[in-house]
């Protein structure tokens, strides 16, 4: 009961500062730029153009519930504030991006992830949804195409054989540039035929099947997905050059690779 109790006690607490913090796009504004660094009044209201009796009411109030203090006449934010913040950055960063990823986050198979990949998806930030248009209805090919040709390294799990992506694949091993595919079994003699798997610099495993592509390089990660109907979506893909971005593919690719090879 008495953890009971604490927990209730806990929950009211942070409901009552999410609330009071909530009730107000200007104390917002001011908690979100001394986030970012300490401020003193004046550099508040530069910085958000907040008129100064605003920023003095917020201030006190603020300053009352014990999320700011003031030093050397700046202000910072408390601890407990300074992680609050975070979160709610993050969560607001999250949710615009999963705005921006709806048309193939919506209807596709993303639970296929591995689950700290889908847990770290708030790290593309700076991913772009490319889609196939009826100018160029192969436009999602052509990046994958590209992005290969382009790169250095390449680790990807491909779900399907391309006779386009082979030829890459083929090219960048007569250039001693280092592959890894994860592939289905069911295209396992396909892939064999079709690819140097005799050279040293190129590595190949098979597994049962897979909900989504992978390309991993050194420039770029490429990532597409199936739809709910099993079929692969070729019109759509998320793509970035961002370090993060790559990184974060990189690990799925190791991820995936330890809970399916």
């Amino acid at each position: 009961m008495k953890k009971i109790s604490k927990t209730v006690n806990n929950y009211n607490d942070i409901s009552k500062d999410i609330k009071f913090l909530s009730n107000s796009m200007v104390r917002l504004n001011i908690l979100k730029n001394l986030y970012e660094s300490a401020m003193n009044m004046k550099d508040i209201n530069q910085k958000t153009k907040i008129n100064y009796s605003a920023i003095s009411n917020n201030i006190h109030a603020l300053e009352i519930n014990g999320l700011i203090y003031r030093e050397n006449n700046r202000y910072y934010l408390s601890n407990a504030m300074r992680v609050y913040m975070g979160d709610i950055l993050k969560l607001a960063s999250l949710m615009v991006l999963i705005e921006r990823l709806s048309p193939i986050l919506h209807d596709h198979i993303v639970k296929s992830l591995p689950r700290d990949s889908i847990d770290n998806f708030h790290l593309l930030q700076d991913i772009d949804l490319i889609e196939a248009d009826g100018l160029n209805i192969y436009k999602t090919y052509d990046v994958i195409e590209k992005a290969i040709d382009k790169s250095d390294y390449v680790n990807a799990i491909l779900p399907f054989s391309s006779n386009n992506f082979n030829d890459g694949i083929n090219r960048l091993l007569l250039k001693n540039k280092k592959i890894h595919l994860i592939s289905p079994l069911d295209i396992k003699e396909i892939l064999i035929k079709n690819l140097d798997v005799s050279n040293a610099n190129f590595k190949i495993d098979f597994f049962d099947f897979t909900e989504f592509l992978l390309l991993c390089t050194d420039k770029n990660m490429i990532l597409g997905f199936f739809k709910d109907d099993g079929t692969y979506d070729q019109n759509r893909l998320l793509t970035s050059a961002n370090d993060e971005c790559i990184k974060w593919a990189n690990d799925l690719f190791e991820n995936f690779k330890k809970e399916n090879v």
